[in-house]
């Protein structure tokens, strides 16, 4: 057979989906296995496919207030789209690294993480990355690092693998890690000024805080369950958290947890929610198995399915679980 050399087609199936961003004109993305990625113009109410370019699974997603919009993939790509999404580009490879998250400050900083401890940072916009590293990490294995959180151009904050969360003051010259070999496998994060969530294995949810000397403080708050908690997002101004996982979606405020309304025809229960976002305005995405886009008008729901094209939440079972 000959080589393939086009890019890979877009697929209009109903693959996993683990990314989503919302920008502030009410634009979404999401992307997944296979490349996929879903673009909406309204919200979250109605999608379409884009264009990645890639068979890659695209992790995390973000949105710059400039219009970019970049995502990482498992087989170590950065790519950028200019265009709302609908095309896409690699703007940077690590050979034979998996990228998990990525996030930007501005238009001009952001940093990507992956596996064996992999920091990438940008200070032009993602026209090129440099390597960083955990300063004083102490385990033999260098963690997965799974979410990544950019405040300003100088301080962001990491989580992944063995509890590990790690954060910078100086645009990662140095990177001091807070904890580790605490808690289980944290898989996102979410921040707003001074306060956010961790979420991990295990029904993991860590609050984190910065207190009056400028040192991040940990703590975990009861979920009183032990399902994965897959992703995690808060609201412009940091009140209400949205956490997702598999067979919840919740919402959190300070200590305090509540399901959130979600439509019968959507079996939660069976399912896994891999990415969650709340919009500026206060309107809330969830994606996840099978594809399935949830859209509600506030983070406690009702949320109902979106017009994404075909998803096949009938053939859900108890089993169906996200692979890590």
């Amino acid at each position: 057979m000959p080589a393939h050399a086009g890019p890979a087609p877009v697929r209009d199936y109903p693959d996993n989906l683990f990314g989503i961003a919302l920008a502030a004109d009410g634009a979404a993305i999401a992307t997944g296995y296979h490349g996929a990625v879903k673009l909406s113009a309204d919200g979250g109410q109605a999608w379409t496919a884009g264009e990645s370019g890639t068979a890659d699974l695209l992790r995390r997603v973000t949105w710059l207030d400039g219009g970019r919009a970049f995502a990482v993939s498992h087989r170590g790509r950065i790519l950028a789209s200019d265009d709302g999404g609908r095309r896409w580009q690699t703007v940077h490879r690590e050979e034979g690294l998996y990228l998990r998250a990525i996030d930007f400050a501005d238009d001009a900083s952001g940093w990507a993480v992956g596996h064996n401890g992999v920091i990438l940072h940008t200070a032009d916009g993602g026209r090129s990355w440099a390597t960083q590293a955990l300063s004083d990490y102490k385990g033999r294995d260098l963690p997965r690092l799974g979410a990544v959180v950019a405040l300003d151009a100088r301080r962001a904050v990491a989580a992944g693998e063995f509890g590990v969360i790690a954060a910078t003051e100086d645009a990662g010259a140095t990177w001091r890690v807070i904890t580790e070999q605490v808690y289980p496998t944290l898989l996102d994060l979410a921040i707003v000024k001074d306060r956010g969530y961790a979420v991990g294995l295990n029904g993991t949810l860590l609050s984190l805080g910065l207190d009056g000397a400028g040192t991040w403080q940990v703590s975990p708050v009861e979920t009183g369950g032990v399902q994965h908690l897959l992703a995690v997002a808060l609201s412009a101004d940091g009140g209400t958290g949205l956490v997702g996982g598999n067979g919840v979606l919740f919402t959190v405020t300070g200590a305090k947890l509540a399901p959130a309304a979600v439509a019968p025809e959507f079996p939660l229960g069976y399912a896994w929610i891999g990415g969650v976002a709340i919009g500026r305005g206060g309107q809330a995405v969830a994606v996840g198995q099978g594809g399935v886009v949830l859209r509600a008008d506030r983070p406690e729901g009702p949320f109902l399915p979106a017009a994404t094209g075909p998803f096949a939440i009938q053939s859900l079972t108890e089993t169906d679980r996200v692979p890590q």
